[in-house]
């Protein structure tokens, strides 16, 4: 079988497994390994989560997003009322204080900006702020203050993906510059290539992450 067929139909099965999906109303094309993903899904979480079930199916070397989010009638509220129920998950979020980061909200788009200390911080921002109801999309430009400059974070990055047993770290180089990390190499999947990149953010003083990483071929 051709293994763009064969990548077609187990994205598709993969996105019929998945529960939070409906799987009805997202179209999939694969060319040369790279999924394209269309058509509409009721709420910004479904979008997040087709992406997810995507990158979990084995030879997928890239994604591309193409997915509406058609919020139905009774999941649409008005900005306002929108950006009050963020505003309620900004000041209860326990990884960071509310008052850090900020949100615009303009036609069920919600935008954010400010600082945070830590990359997990700047992810369960996002990943709370998706379940509300609403949201047609999120543009994250939360930024990551680099707080350490002087620590070795190349050779800590390193170690972590040594520690990772499924990741083969002598195939991926790390260099870093002034709380910037930059990743290069080949990874089995985008699933490790996501591993990798989580590794290199648990180090201390990292502002960026350059995922300059690709999938075998």
């Amino acid at each position: 079988m051709n293994p763009d067929i064969q990548i077609n139909q187990n994205v598709l099965k993969e996105l019929k497994w998945d529960p939070e999906i409906r799987e009805e109303h997202v179209g999939v094309t694969v060319h040369d390994g790279v999924v394209t993903l269309t058509g509409h899904v009721p709420t910004y979480r479904q979008k997040r989560a087709s992406m997810d079930a995507a990158k979990r199916v084995a030879d997928v070397k890239a994604i591309i997003d193409n997915i509406d989010v058609r919020l139905e009638r009774e999941m649409r509220t008005t900005d306002e009322g929108l950006a009050e129920r963020i505003a309620n998950v900004l000041t209860w979020n326990v990884s960071v204080a509310g008052k850090e980061v900020k949100a615009e909200v303009k036609n069920g788009v919600v935008t954010l900006t400010g600082g945070v200390d830590w990359q997990y911080q700047r992810i369960n921002i996002e990943r709370n702020i998706e379940h509300v109801r609403g949201v047609a999309n999120i543009v994250n430009l939360i930024t990551v203050k680099q707080h350490v400059s002087t620590i070795d974070v190349q050779q800590k990055i390193k170690e972590a993906l040594q520690r990772h047993a499924e990741v083969e770290a002598s195939k991926i180089t790390v260099a870093a510059s002034d709380g910037t990390v930059t990743l290069t190499g080949k990874v089995e999947s985008l699933v490790e290539m996501d591993r990798i990149e989580a590794a290199a953010w648990a180090a201390p003083g990292i502002s960026e992450v350059v995922n300059n990483l690709s999938v075998y071929d």
